[in-house]
């Protein structure tokens, strides 16, 4: 699989693991009914997936549209001055180590095979029919799911763990998932995988512990704040005698 799309699968992944866990660290630090704690995990996991999938969307839709552009230029380019695009191309190679004849062979070649494709990707990188798995639709469908993937578990672990050690399990899961998606990351990545791990653990840990002490002062808040009741009294009218 594209290392590309493996490192967004992680980027959303980490999304879903770090955000329900701060919504459901805070709302367990407010004091909240375990039934309220586990509707906020499955809304969080249900909007923050599609909600990552509308930004990839959106993304991915914006990206496409300036190749579109970058392709309609280059097209016109090749009607205008196709000898000048035939120069660029074997300049792009005798750049890259080939001597001029060589160059020159190469450059022929592919002008003579697809002109338009050739420019693309030499100059640009772009492809000009990209394939499926970078069109606007497929990538977010894996924004979604990639969302969801980093939020079930720690919404099962709330929905199907005892009240008692709910809190404990969720911490587990959160470590555990965020240990996977740090290896996984490490992987498609060539980075150091003990340290991809820590930072990733040192995060979702971070924004959990911040989440809960947020909590804990609304509830704070919330107990100290004086109840104001505004009580009307009924004012008898005056007699007349």
């Amino acid at each position: 699989m594209d290392e590309a799309i493996v490192r967004k699968w992680v980027l959303n992944a980490n999304d879903g693991i770090i955000s329900t866990t701060g919504i459901i660290q805070g709302f367990a630090g407010a004091g909240a009914h375990e039934n309220m704690v586990l509707f906020a995990a499955l809304a969080v996991m249900v909007t923050g997936g599609l909600a990552s999938g509308g930004a990839v969307f959106a993304e991915a839709t914006q990206d496409r549209a300036a190749e579109l552009e970058i392709i309609a230029e280059e097209r016109r380019q090749l009607a205008l001055s196709p000898q000048e695009q035939h120069d660029e191309l074997r300049e792009h190679y005798q750049r890259h180590g080939l001597d001029i004849e060589l160059a020159e062979r190469v450059a022929a070649a592919l002008m003579r095979k697809d002109a338009l494709a050739a420019q693309l990707e030499t100059e640009h990188g772009i492809l000009d029919e990209p394939p499926p798995a970078t069109r606007p639709w497929v990538a977010a469908l894996r924004g979604v799911f990639g969302f969801i993937s980093g939020a079930l578990p720690i919404t099962l672990a709330v929905v199907f763990v005892p009240d008692q050690f709910r809190l404990p399990v969720a911490l587990l899961v959160v470590l555990i998932s965020l240990t996977a998606t740090g290896l996984v990351a490490a992987r498609a990545g060539g980075g150091h995988p003990m340290r991809t791990v820590s930072r990733s653990i040192a995060i979702g840990l971070f924004i959990g512990s911040l989440s809960f002490l947020a909590g804990n002062v609304f509830d704070l808040l919330d107990q100290l704040m004086p109840q104001i009741e505004i009580e009307i009294d009924e004012i008898p009218g005056d007699g007349v005698g």
